[in-house]
């Protein structure tokens, strides 16, 4: 029986969704439960069509009160964010406080490795190495030389960028599969030798006693002081990546991804360009390992295995590759969602595996669309 078009739609935008996270939470939640994450999903799905996704613009001669809408509704979205994670700490208890504290982290790590995999489209699955290399630059630094944190914030991104060199001059001209490997690669050898110099990185025990972060006049020791620590540097790196996807510079990156050969003709360097986003985001992963380390004061190589590499490229490809707004709610919903889900600790990452494969049925360009 042939449907209408708009019933069709509605099955395919509610309904099969509907019935998808019933059917799969029914064994687990009960019926009770399974009914209520249904009519969650339904009450996500109404807003999100309603209220938050970009409708189509229709281009008309003069000036387009559409684009101004569109921009300012952008704007204010953003203000609201950044109102919420002003204001909502001053709420929230320790542990809730620390939660955030990890959406932080993750977000400088997913919008960092955005840049090589959404903007310049290179996958880069040794990413965690770089967020490995800073934090224990900062930890060799202040244990063993004296040298204080806010020294340390630029020594670390350098050093990963620098490290980035050695895994970039040599790789950048594979593609595909063959870069993957050579990074996956990368981030095993720099955890092995972390965890088997003992003299300088006291092998698989870690370094204890790391300083806390400080200013001449405040202690920033406190969960929500160093919360705001991050959220700072999370909205210079926001606002860096936003002027770079509008420069000529992000221009290039995009003609790369979306054709190579292409770019290379009409006199782009392709392989320098590559080379300077491969130093920029491995700067990035540099400056959130220095946060990292002064915020647990202790780090080990347990905490940069491969594992967490797939975890913040899953965040990219979740919110929308490319996008910066994607990306940051990918990273809040891959952070915060095994927190919600701790009450079913046995089924919890079952679940989580589900929700992703659903995620990925319905809207596989991510949360926000992948973006250019």
């Amino acid at each position: 029986m042939n449907l209408p078009s708009s019933i069709r739609s509605i099955l395919k935008a509610y309904i099969l969704p509907l019935v998808w996270i019933f059917a799969v939470s029914l064994p687990i939640m009960g019926m009770v439960r399974s009914i209520f994450a249904a009519v969650f999903v339904l009450a996500g799905l109404l807003v999100f069509n309603l209220f938050i996704r970009k409708k189509p613009r229709v281009n008309k001669p003069g000036f387009s009160w559409a684009h101004t809408r569109l921009s300012s509704a952008g704007r204010s979205a953003w203000i609201f964010a950044l109102a919420a994670a002003i204001i909502l700490p001053l709420f929230l208890n320790g542990y809730s406080l620390d939660v955030f504290t990890s959406v932080l982290f993750y977000s400088m790590l997913a919008l960092g490795l955005n840049l090589l995999v959404g903007d310049l489209g290179l996958l880069n699955l040794g990413y965690i190495a770089f967020y490995g290399i800073g934090a224990y630059t900062y930890a060799i630094l202040s244990t063993k030389f004296g040298i204080g944190f806010w020294s340390s914030m630029m020594l670390g991104g350098i050093v990963a960028s620098a490290f980035s060199l050695i895994i970039a001059i040599p790789t950048l001209r594979l593609k595909g599969d063959y870069l993957a490997i050579t990074t996956l690669g990368f981030g095993e050898i720099i955890r092995i030798v972390l965890n088997n110099w003992d003299s300088l990185t006291n092998g698989p025990n870690g370094i204890m006693n790391i300083p806390r972060p400080s200013l001449p006049w405040i202690q920033l020791s406190t969960g929500i002081r160093f919360f705001y620590l991050v959220l700072c540097f999370v909205i210079i790196q926001i606002y860096i990546l936003s002027r770079i996807k509008r420069s000529m510079f992000g221009r290039y990156a995009v003609a790369i991804r979306e054709n190579e050969r292409a770019s290379e003709m009409v006199a782009i360097n392709t392989y320098k360009v590559k080379t300077l986003y491969f130093m920029l985001s491995a700067f990035f992963g540099g400056v959130a390992g220095v946060l990292f380390a002064s915020k647990q004061m202790f780090v080990s190589p347990d905490s940069f295995t491969f594992i967490e590499s797939v975890y913040v490229l899953a965040m990219v490809i979740l919110g929308g590759m490319g996008n910066i707004a994607g990306v940051l709610l990918g990273a809040f919903t891959l952070v915060v969602l095994p927190e919600l889900l701790r009450e079913f600790v046995i089924y919890r990452m079952l679940i989580f595996a589900l929700l992703l494969i659903t995620m990925m049925l319905f809207k596989p360009n991510g949360l926000l669309g992948k973006k250019a």
